[in-house]
């Protein structure tokens, strides 16, 4: 029977692990949390002794860091020879000619319009709706239950919270935090954060 490691940290860490174990019981489905050190960086001796003929391995952890941290465990995995896949729950909706990128996650009842792409690394939770045409690009985060219109473009490492409707055609640059729960019907510079414990958004300049 091959294997299946879950590997990383956080909430999600199990999330995943119930998932795989779910949709692949002809697998040996194992969880694996990486323990991290007082200054956060991973202690990837626990990974030591897998083979990656046995076996392929999904990186999982939550969006803090800006979705850094599980970028830095899925480049591990790749680093080892591991093999990666994308996670597509049998209940979501996934419509034809749709691409999913390596190590990305689609949650229960998720829905994905036809001709999206959503690239490596990305996690669509339990519930959300992406309309035809979208592109979210590589380590996004989109949390139960957002609405994303058609032909909107997510840039990597983005942030979509619960309550967030993005309307059709709007390009959100990188690295962006959508948290408050509105419409957002303007596009949005790279590196500009809705986060709800203020009343203005802010704005990040430079590299």
């Amino acid at each position: 029977m091959k294997s299946r490691w879950v590997i990383g940290g956080s909430p999600y860490l199990d999330l995943a692990f119930h998932s795989w174990k779910q949709a692949r019981p002809d697998e040996k489905v194992v969880r694996i949390e990486v323990p991290q050190g007082p200054d956060h960086a991973f202690d990837l001796s626990v990974l030591a002794g897998l083979d990656p003929a046995e076996g392929a391995m999904f990186a999982a952890f939550d969006e803090r860091f800006g979705n850094l941290k599980r970028m830095e465990l899925m480049q591990a995995a790749v680093e080892r020879g591991f093999k990666l896949e994308p996670f597509i729950h049998p209940s979501a909706a996934i419509g034809a000619d749709t691409v999913i990128g390596l190590n990305a996650f689609v949650g229960a009842n998720a829905i994905v319009g036809h001709a999206c792409r959503i690239d490596y690394n990305t996690v669509v939770h339990a519930g959300a709706h992406l309309g035809p045409n979208c592109r979210i690009k590589s380590s996004c985060w989109l949390e139960n239950g957002v609405q994303v219109g058609t032909a909107v473009e997510i840039g990597g490492n983005g942030i979509v919270r619960t309550g967030a409707i993005v309307r059709d055609g709007v390009k959100v640059g990188r690295s962006c935090e959508l948290g408050w729960p509105r419409v957002y019907a303007a596009d949005v510079p790279a590196r500009t954060y809705y986060d709800t414990r203020y009343d203005q958004p802010i704005h990040t300049y430079g590299q």
